[in-house]
């Protein structure tokens, strides 16, 4: 149905010429206006009438036309508004009709709340017609007895909370429950009116009903469920359970999942199944396909019937492992020499550098081609294309066998050197890389030669830098200094020619005192929605120094870290925030959320308890706070970092996985980490408009996570093309200076949104 709405779309923007509106209004005008002129011309002068009447008739002959074209023109414009307005209802029916959640819309009476508006897809979702739904009573009639009371004590926060969430069970129409989450923004305040949304859960919660009936909720992501006795072996198990693993149903029974699923289909486990933790599990399922699921075990509730002591769920992500891996090979590999990309080299040497031996050394070359871009602009792009794709070959036949060669874009390559024992192999290497620039690229249509230069540049770890970031910065200044040479012999970055500026020097040490000076400030940069309403703000660090200006944090950051500063700046950004907050609602100003951004070393237990003591404190204080988790911190974290996550998420805190795509994402992390948002880092949005490959790769992001029941939030949106393309795949909030670039705290809410 989505492509057909595109296919619609498409063929709409490719209308023949002489069908669209404007050019039928434009040359229709043109004819009567040649009409109106022959016929006047040729009529007034043969009227039986009087010379001074027919002087009169010419003098207001033009008027006449004015006065008519107006009135053409007011019609014909008012049908094409109402034809592309009927079209864009129709679109959006259409739209609404085929979304996985289900919004609605309500109003707040004495006897309750009554629904006046919900989308069609309800009737496929929850098995309710619209004229149900609408009916007095049903949405409270319909949730399961046991949640009733906690849904109502949720629901009176909509009288003092702009929105909040709720999850409970709801009976489907077929008579079994469903989890779903229902989010609910209040639309107006008197007369009082929501707006909200209900999405299916179950696969992460599972009710007495659909165990028992051996039924499978309607979910993208197929679960099964098995009961286990308290010696953990296998009571009940229901046909999803067995259809993922493969399992027959009574060589499941009296069995312990242990013995069913082997240890060497088990990552990360160490003897039996721990409660409430998810298990990757892989195998092989009843047709010998290969499956990936998440396993977890939970102990079941003391109102639960039966002997049942745990309860065990089965939850199918092959299609999602699928997508991970499609999407790892859009992130890191160049798409148009097949190398590993920039992605990949971090990871790489990364890695290397973890495990080299402390008697070994190791190099980073980057190379780069002297003024391409007169290639481009003599012979093409595509030739220039062809060209890369060409070098691309010579250079890994240059390099040593075992070697990775990498392109960082267009004309940009680099080598990762291990093992190696003496610098004159490294400067072997390189000689080697130059000879692979030197022949000429014969064009295969003539006989014409294009003559390459490079500049290269090299730095050695540990004289260099000890961590992936720094060798690949001092790389890249060699390289560049060999550009700036004019020569192609390529230049070493030698540790003893680095000069710390004085600069560096000023801020470790003013960064020890610069909290108390008042020279560090936050400022704010709106979030909206699609339909450009501000729904937050981000809070970002600038440090307004008294000799250096303004800095940006990824120019002082470095600093609080080498300080062991940072645990503190998070905490003192958390303070400052939630103290605007205060001022904001004294000026009767509704800032939504709050995003703030912490990296590993700020997610401490000091920053728990500080949260904490104010949320106390202020209890709605939480629902208004959205930490911003950097992607590349969650990948390895520190041993606290995953309890602290899950304690501030048992605050109400709102908590997002920042700069997404930046490194590898973790299915496993998506799958149990409470987070309910992820933001695409902006690289990807940079050239959303322009690059078909960073359109792919978004489509994907966004689709992969939506599936997840993940929002997503779009970060540098700087034109129009951008934010259409974000709409069109379904990106729910987006920030950028197209719409307004970081401001204070006085001025974010004082621009039309419109």
């Amino acid at each position: 149905m989505r492509d057909e709405r595109e296919l619609t779309l498409h063929r709409a923007s490719h209308k023949r010429f002489f069908k669209r509106p404007e050019v039928v209004l434009a040359l229709s005008y043109i004819i009567a206006a040649i009409v109106w002129e022959i016929s006047t011309n040729a009529l007034i002068p043969k009227l039986p009438v009087e010379a001074d009447i027919k002087t009169t008739l010419i003098q207001w002959e033009p008027w006449a036309f004015v006065a008519l074209s107006v009135v053409f023109l007011f019609f014909f414009i008012r049908r094409i508004w109402f034809l592309r307005f009927k079209k864009s209802r129709e679109l959006l029916h259409s739209y609404l009709g085929n979304s996985p959640t289900v919004h609605y819309e309500l109003r707040a009476l004495d006897s309750g709340f009554c629904v006046d508006w919900v989308s069609t897809n309800c009737e496929r979702i929850l098995g309710y017609s619209t004229e149900e739904v609408m009916a007095p009573g049903w949405w409270l009639n319909n949730i399961h007895p046991n949640d009733v009371k906690t849904v109502k004590k949720t629901a009176l926060r909509g009288f003092e909370e702009e929105q909040f969430v709720c999850e409970y069970r709801f009976r489907h129409q077929q008579g079994h429950y469903v989890w779903v989450r229902d989010e609910v923004r209040r639309s107006s305040q008197k007369p009082l009116r929501f707006q909200g949304s209900w999405t299916n859960i179950s696969a992460d919660y599972y009710d007495t009903t659909s165990i028992n009936s051996g039924k499978s909720s309607e979910h993208d992501v197929l679960s099964g469920i098995a009961l286990l006795d308290g010696r953990r072996r296998v009571i009940a198990i229901d046909t999803p359970f067995t259809d993922i693993s493969g399992l027959n149903e009574s060589a499941c029974l009296n069995s312990r999942l242990e013995e069913l699923l082997s240890a060497t289909e088990i990552d990360d486990i160490d003897g039996g199944f721990p409660c409430n933790q998810s298990i990757l599990i892989v195998g092989r399922d009843i047709d010998k396909q290969r499956y990936s699921a998440i396993l977890t075990v939970r102990e079941a509730p003391a109102s639960f019937p039966g002997e049942a002591a745990y309860i065990a769920t089965l939850s199918d992500v092959t299609r999602m492992k699928l997508q991970q891996r499609q999407l790892q090979k859009l992130a890191f590999f160049n798409d148009l020499t097949g190398l590993p990309n920039s992605n990949s080299l971090a990871l790489d040497l990364t890695r290397l550098l973890d495990e080299l031996p402390s008697d070994r050394l190791a190099a980073v070359i980057v190379m780069n081609v002297n003024h391409f871009h007169q290639v481009n602009d003599q012979y093409g792009h595509h030739i220039g294309d062809k060209i890369l794709q060409r070098l691309a070959l010579r250079l890994k036949k240059a390099v040593p066998f075992g070697t990775k060669l990498y392109n960082l874009g267009g004309d940009e390559f680099a080598v990762v050197l291990n093992h190696i024992v003496e610098y004159i192999d490294i400067q072997n290497i390189i000689l080697e890389i130059q000879a692979a620039y030197e022949p000429p690229f014969i064009l295969s249509d003539s006989q014409r030669q294009v003559q390459l230069a490079a500049s290269i540049g090299a730095s050695v770890y540990p004289l260099d830098g000890y961590d992936a970031e720094k060798l690949l910065a001092q790389a890249n200044l060699a390289m560049n200094s060999a550009k700036d040479e004019h020569n192609e012999s390529s230049t070493y970055f030698k540790q003893e020619l680095e000069t710390r500026s004085y600069d560096e020097i000023q801020l470790e040490e003013d960064v020890r005192s610069v909290l108390q000076t008042g020279q560090m400030q936050l400022v704010y940069q709106p979030v909206l929605n699609m339909q450009h309403q501000v729904v937050g703000v981000e809070a970002l660090l600038r440090w307004e120094h008294p000799d250096l200006g303004s800095l940006k944090p990824d120019q002082f950051l470095p600093q609080f870290d080498a300080n062991g500063m940072l645990d503190t700046l998070g905490v003192w950004v958390v303070e400052q925030v939630i103290e605007q907050i205060d001022l904001w609602q004294e000026q009767d100003t509704v800032p939504g959320k709050i995003g703030i951004n912490l990296a590993t070393e700020q997610i401490s237990q000091k920053l728990y308890q500080t949260v904490s003591q104010f949320v106390k404190k202020t209890p709605k204080l939480a629902a208004k706070l959205e930490f911003d988790l950097s992607e590349s911190s969650l990948q390895e974290p520190l041993p606290h970092t995953l309890e602290i996550i899950e304690q501030l998420h048992q605050l109400g805190i709102t908590l997002v996985i920042d700069r997404f795509g930046k490194g590898v994402a973790s299915m496993l992390h998506l799958k149990t980490m409470p987070v309910s948002k992820i933001k695409i880092e902006r690289e990807f949005i940079r050239d959303l408009d322009t690059n078909e490959r960073s359109r792919n790769l978004v489509r994907a992001v966004i689709r992969m996570t939506s599936e997840l029941g993940l929002e997503v939030q779009a970060v540098g949106v700087e034109n129009q093309a951008q934010l259409d393309t974000l709409a069109e795949f379904g990106c729910h909030y987006w920030q950028g200076k197209l719409y307004m670039l970081p401001q204070t705290a006085d001025t974010v809410f004082t621009q039309d949104t419109n």
